[in-house]
């Protein structure tokens, strides 16, 4: 009884925060951007955050929700400022909303990669693994022809697919611009932080952590920026680095503060009968 009480509890606090986020999004002004693919994916992604939930601590969850709400905000703030991409309007917290309930549904896909990869070795690769996702997001940034900028504002308004783009070779525009200061500082921190809190997990388990936020960001980005959530510099598509490099780093983190939060080294402490892998593993 005390359990279903507690699964209840999950449940309202994912309805309350997808409510939430639809709110803003309309309050926003992308009522009109919210097609029926947008809202299909939501719903599954809200039944994934509702079935991982039934497998997690209450304060692991929250932990995924309350720092996938501060790094998805964050990264909102970064990516604009660097003139990433953009939005038809100043406000993004319907986006940040977003990356809580995407850090609770990688949480439940991680989980199921990683009993697929259980009869893998683990080895001590951890800190490499982290180091080459930042390599991954540097290397991708250099093949990736997008970094152009206009002189001026830090922060371009309005979205730059409305502003009309000097012509090559004007002065006003550089063939090619290094990531500003506050790009750096972020993700170099952010590696250095995935480090510090996922350099000892089983290494298949950081592993799981790395695909299941490349599952989860290749299709979300690409989703929003077809449903013109948002606006890439390189079209429709979303950038190779954005969902390679930056995605997996963001979760890492929101993941190892959201476990140290629960208070515990490793989520296999929490609740672990009630784990359908578990169930699994019994079976064979």
């Amino acid at each position: 009884m005390e359990q279903n009480d507690k699964n209840l509890v999950k449940i309202l606090i994912l309805l309350s925060l997808s409510a939430l986020l639809l709110v803003c999004a309309v309050l926003e002004g992308y009522a009109n951007s919210l097609t029926g693919y947008v809202i299909a994916f939501f719903a599954a992604v809200l039944a994934g955050c509702i079935v991982t939930a039934f497998t997690i601590c209450t304060a692991h969850l929250i932990g995924l929700i309350l720092f996938g709400f501060v790094i998805g905000f964050l990264t909102q703030a970064v990516g604009v400022t660097s003139d990433l991409w953009c939005y038809d309007h100043h406000a993004y917290i319907f986006a940040a909303l977003s990356w809580a309930l995407a850090a609770v549904t990688m949480e439940g896909i991680s989980n199921i990669i990683r009993y697929k990869l259980k009869s893998l070795t683990d080895h001590p690769l951890n800190v490499l693994m982290i180091l080459a996702l930042l390599g991954t997001l540097l290397v991708t940034l250099a093949l990736n022809d997008q970094w152009m900028e206009r002189q001026g504002s830090v922060i371009q308004w309005p979205c730059f697919v409305h502003q009309k783009m000097p012509e090559e070779g004007s002065e006003s525009i550089k063939s090619k611009l290094e990531p500003n200061a506050p790009f750096w500082i972020y993700y170099i921190s952010l590696a250095g932080f995935a480090i510090l809190m996922q350099a000892r997990v089983p290494f298949t388990e950081l592993l799981s952590l790395i695909l299941a936020a490349w599952i989860m960001g290749g299709i979300s980005e690409w989703l929003g920026a077809t449903a013109k959530l948002w606006h890439f510099r390189t079209a429709v598509f979303p950038p190779l680095f954005l969902v390679l490099g930056c995605w997996p780093l963001e979760f890492l983190v929101i993941r190892g503060l959201a476990i140290r939060m629960k208070g515990s080294a490793t989520i296999l402490t929490c609740t672990p009968k009630t784990r359908p892998w578990d169930e699994w593993d019994e079976l064979e």
